[in-house]
């Protein structure tokens, strides 16, 4: 008995092993263990370099065309948005003097356990658009 089992148990794994690569490979143009001669490793190269020159082509031709003229005209925009705004601010501070145009002062505001390296205020802090809490950096 022991002897029909060694004898069959190859043929199981093997008939096993093909089905199981059946599926788990892909398919491929060319039989395993094929290597493409010269001239068709060289064609090969030139495909991919010459896809590779499309590509960078196209690239190119988006970022100059399209990217750059973009930004362009939103940085336009918004500087003339952000004009029309600060304005507006300006015209409000001089029509209601008592007024203050800006951000409440509520208490979870700039809290710090510990002064910034360079001063009270953060690092873009401007005097126009933010509120001053304590001192500010000029003053230390």
């Amino acid at each position: 008995m022991s002897l029909s089992v060694a004898r069959v148990l190859p043929r199981v794994a093997r008939i096993s092993r093909s089905q199981i690569r059946r599926y788990a490979s892909p398919a491929t143009e060319h039989p395993p263990g094929y290597v493409p001669t010269g001239e068709e490793f060289l064609a090969q190269r030139a495909a991919i370099k010459e896809h590779a020159k499309e590509t960078t082509d196209l690239w190119r031709k988006i970022s100059l065309y399209i990217c750059i003229p973009g930004a362009t005209v939103m940085g336009l925009y918004v500087k003339k948005v952000e004009d029309e705004h600060h304005t507006h601010v300006e015209h409000e501070k001089h029509a209601n003097p008592e007024h203050e145009v800006g951000t409440p002062d509520y208490s979870w505001l700039n809290k710090r356990t510990k002064p910034f390296p360079w001063g009270n205020n953060s690092l873009f802090f401007n005097p126009e658009t933010n509120r001053n809490h304590g001192h500010s950096a000029e003053e230390e």
